[in-house]
């Protein structure tokens, strides 16, 4: 079957998951998402604590983090609906409660979800060694994803690029953000979090090829300067 006939069928299946939600991105520019807010409750019927993981793919990284905390709601993000199908169908299929998925522009995230989120993951994003504006930790993602965050909030990255790793130690140094944790080698810990050593498919593969895995974890609290 051809790889384009294949995403069709994808693509079809996603509006039957309803663990995944497409966002349209003029209505919720418009208007808010309806669960904008109180995601827990709307989408997993509690309380708990809610996760979000951004630029998720296939969402392995979520599913990885709901299944070690059954105590805590997930939500993995991605522009690319043919990858996040294959989170959403293990959802349906394993009969998970607590991880969901939103198929949209990361940049839309204050749209759909406000004061609400208790850590946001960042998995091996595009470093976008040249264009640092537009990197997953830069001053204008941070300053939306703290609309988004409760109050001490805390940002998780992981990430195989060097670059990255100290852009985003050093933005956090210089806007005077408590930094929980800075790591240039995750598998070189004396001690490490189990949910630390959740390992994607490209994580894999740096770890093949020899790359160390960089992670730092920081409380984001206040609005970042521009660069």
């Amino acid at each position: 079957m051809a790889l384009g006939k294949k995403k069709l069928i994808r693509f079809k299946e996603n509006c039957n998951f309803s663990c995944l939600h497409q966002l349209n991105a003029k209505e919720i520019l418009k208007s808010p998402h309806p669960f904008r807010g109180s995601w827990s409750a709307k989408q997993f019927g509690n309380q708990q604590g809610l996760v979000l993981e951004l630029g998720c793919g296939r969402g392995e990284y979520t599913l990885g983090l709901a299944r070690l905390c059954p105590e805590k709601n997930f939500i993995g993000c991605d522009i690319k609906g043919s990858r996040l199908f294959f989170g959403a169908k293990q959802v349906e299929e394993a009969g998970i409660k607590n991880a969901a998925f939103v198929r949209g522009a990361i940049d839309l995230i204050d749209r759909v979800f406000a004061d609400e989120v208790d850590e946001i993951w960042i998995t091996f994003p595009d470093p976008y060694p040249e264009k640092p504006r537009k990197r997953l930790t830069s001053p204008v993602f941070l300053n939306k994803y703290l609309k988004a965050l409760k109050p001490s909030g805390v940002i998780s990255l992981k990430t195989d690029d060097y670059g990255l790793f100290r852009f985003t130690g050093w933005l956090a140094r210089e806007n005077g953000l408590k930094i929980i944790k800075s790591c240039e080698n995750v598998y070189q810990q004396t001690e490490i979090a189990t949910e630390e050593t959740i390992e994607t498919t490209y994580e894999q593969k740096f770890i093949a090829a020899g790359k160390a895995i960089h992670l730092l974890k920081f409380i984001l609290d206040r609005e970042i300067k521009p660069l």
